[in-house]
C-alpha cells in the first residue's frame, strides 16, 4: 500500500502539505495529535507494545519527537492516551447498544457484545491494540486494563435479577465471566481463526449462561438476530 492509499485508508491523517497550508496554528496541532494517535495504534499492532520506539510512531505519524513529547510524557503515556480515545468511542456505541433494548438486560448484553464483536472484527488493528497488547505491555497499563475491565461488573450483576437463587453464585462470578470472554476474543484476535465474528453466538451464551441457562442464552441470541 502506498502512503497515499494509506492516508486514504485511514482518514486521510497524512502529514500536512509542505508551504503554505492555509490551516490555523489550531487546527495543525489537532492533526499532528490525531495523527499520533493513528500512528501509535498502527505500530503497537504491528510490532508490540515492547518493540515500539517513539522514532517509529514519529515516522509513521509523520511529525518530530519535539511534536510527540509536546503531547505524550513518553511512550507508555502514548499507549494509554490511545486506549483511553478509543475506550471513549466505544462507550459511546455500547450506550446506544444498551439504550435500544431498555428494561431487557438480557437482551443489553447481547447487544454489548455484538457492538463489541462487530467493531473489533471491522477493525483488526484496533482489536490488537486494545485485546492482546494491554496485556503484556507495563504494569500501568495492565493495571489501566483490568481496571477498565472490571468497569463492566456492575452491568453483569444486573444479570443476578433473572435468578431466583442468585445468591448461590459466587461472588466471582462477573470477574471470571469478564476473564473468560476477554480469552475467548483475545485467543481468535490473536489466531486468526475462526474470525471473532464467528463467536459470537458462543459469547453471548458464555456471558448469559450462569444467569439464564444455557438454553435460554441461546434463545436471547437467537431472538437478537
Amino acid at each position: 500500500m502506498s502512503a497515499g492509499e494509506k492516508r486514504e485508508s485511514t482518514g486521510g491523517l497524512g502529514p500536512l502539505p509542505g508551504g503554505h497550508h492555509g490551516l490555523s496554528r489550531e487546527q495543525v496541532v489537532e492533526s499532528q495529535r490525531e495523527r499520533l494517535l493513528a500512528a501509535i495504534v498502527t505500530v503497537v499492532a504491528a510490532q508490540g507494545y515492547r518493540a515500539t520506539t517513539v522514532t517509529a510512531i514519529c515516522k509513521e505519524a509523520a511529525v518530530s519527537s519535539k511534536a510527540f513529547y509536546a503531547f505524550h510524557a513518553n511512550k507508555e503515556k502514548a499507549f494509554l492516551d490511545a486506549f483511553d480515545a478509543i475506550l471513549a468511542h466505544l462507550q459511546e456505541r455500547l450506550a446506544g447498544a444498551v439504550g435500544a433494548h431498555e428494561g431487557n438486560w438480557p437482551a443489553q448484553m447481547a447487544a454489548v457484545l455484538t457492538e463489541l464483536t462487530r467493531f473489533f472484527s471491522a477493525e483488526p488493528e484496533l482489536a490488537r491494540f486494545c485485546l492482546l497488547e494491554p496485556t503484556s505491555a507495563t504494569p500501568e497499563i495492565i493495571a489501566g486494563f483490568r481496571t477498565t475491565l472490571l468497569r463492566g461488573v456492575p452491568f453483569l450483576e444486573r444479570g443476578r435479577d433473572q435468578r431466583s437463587d442468585a445468591a448461590s453464585l459466587p461472588s466471582s462470578t462477573e470477574d471470571s465471566i469478564i476473564g473468560g470472554l476477554l480469552s475467548i476474543a483475545s485467543r481468535a484476535v490473536l489466531l486468526g481463526s475462526p474470525p471473532l465474528a464467528e463467536l459470537l453466538p458462543d459469547l453471548v451464551e458464555f456471558a448469559l449462561a450462569p444467569y439464564l441457562g444455557s438454553e435460554r442464552a441461546r434463545e436471547v441470541m437467537r431472538d437478537l438476530i
